[in-house]
């Protein structure tokens, strides 16, 4: 049977570590940085990588994927890469590669896969939609609606008041891990945060890790130093996922470097 798909994505992991009936949130860029900053709200939450509460346990890459290394805090990384924390056995995808449809189905699958074989108990993916707000009112709160794969999972949601998605559809990765969670009756949330044009992105990825608070156990990420930062935080996401977009692109700088 030939596969419609690549299968040269692996995950590779760094250490071993217990995560059994832990949660993975995946926060992969889709249609913008909202994934990244939430992201990195986690992990700086705790200040500077020595204050971290979350260890480098595993990396992702494929021969499709283009040949960039990021650099935060004087040290290399892959631009797909898992963390976790041992003791809440929580863990936390990052990426700064925007999503590449050739080889989405198959991250999707394989990170659907490796969270099986670590017995996470969920995965919750954080995904963005454009507002139909044109004229993107500042009064309005920003707005995050939940899908789930399973009654537990949209049971959840509704008892933390997050709305669930009535109808509508869902691309990429977060497509995949909530088809492939549906099929093996596993439980996937999907988060998805409105993104209005013109608008400051930081303000709804607090709102999603308000939710996040809510939804993932032992997560208790506070708002208000995060706010203090925002444009910092923001600022460097924005970059981070521009600079590996410009990777993905082929150019005449293919060999240039950006910092």
């Amino acid at each position: 049977m030939t596969h419609l798909y690549s299968d040269d994505f692996e995950i590779r992991n760094v250490t071993e570590i217990d995560l059994s009936g832990g949660t993975l949130i995946e926060c992969f860029p889709s249609i913008s940085s909202l994934a990244l900053i939430v992201a990195n709200i986690l992990l700086e939450a705790d200040g500077r990588p020595e204050n971290w509460k979350y260890d480098q346990v595993a990396v992702g890459d494929s021969n499709q994927l283009p040949t960039i290394c990021v650099v935060y805090y004087n040290k290399p990384k892959f631009p797909i890469r898992i963390y976790a924390n041992k003791e809440t056995k929580n863990a936390l995808l990052v990426s700064e590669i925007p999503q590449y449809p050739p080889i989405t189905r198959e991250i999707g699958r394989k990170i659907f896969q490796w969270a099986k074989e670590k017995e996470i108990e969920r995965i919750v993916s954080i995904d963005g939609f454009l507002s139909d707000y044109t004229d993107s009112p500042q009064e309005l709160p920003m707005r995050v609606f939940g899908v789930g794969t399973t009654d537990k999972c949209r049971t959840e949601l509704k008892s933390k008041r997050v709305k669930l998605l009535d109808q509508g559809v869902i691309k990429g990765l977060s497509a995949v891990l909530l088809n492939e969670g549906w099929f093996n009756k596993s439980d996937v949330i999907v988060l998805l945060g409105e993104v209005r044009q013109h608008y400051p992105e930081i303000r709804t990825a607090a709102r999603l890790i308000e939710v996040l608070n809510l939804l993932v156990p032992h997560l208790n990420v506070h708002i208000e130093p995060i706010l203090a930062q925002a444009e910092k935080i923001e600022q460097l996401a924005v970059s981070m996922r521009d600079q590996a977009t410009a990777a993905l692109e082929p150019s005449k700088d293919f060999d240039k470097t950006y910092i």
